[in-house]
């Protein structure tokens, strides 16, 4: 398992709240984008979530405006402060019950994020 292909998240509060958001670290995901050469086009590219058998789409994008945050279903979007997934994040979280101080992984293989704990 490549280290730079790796995310390891602890959960917050807020990353459980019903707001439904997961924020990633901004220089994660880019190194993830330098390492595997998949690009971030200013509309989106579609990426998968896998979790066992259970798939969760989501839309790789980079937001054109400063400080913005957006939320779509399961999108997957950046500001200045990182990358986040959007709605539905609460899907998976919901599935998988997860509460403030898990410890996620999402491990980017091929063309999807591999989802562990």
């Amino acid at each position: 398992m490549d280290p730079n292909l790796l995310i390891i998240k602890t959960l917050t509060e807020n990353n459980c709240c019903s707001k439904n958001n997961l924020l990633l670290p901004k220089d994660k995901v880019e190194n993830i984008v330098r390492n595997t050469g998949v690009p971030i086009p200013q509309m989106d590219i579609q990426v998968e979530i896998l979790d066992n058998t259970n798939s969760y789409w989501a839309f790789l994008k980079r937001s054109i405006e400063k400080g913005a945050f957006l939320t779509i279903s399961l999108n997957l979007k950046q500001n200045p402060n990182g990358y986040f997934i959007g709605r539905g994040w609460g899907d998976l979280k919901n599935a998988r019950n997860l509460k403030a101080d898990d410890v996620i992984k999402l491990y980017w293989q091929n063309t999807k994020f591999i989802f562990s704990m």
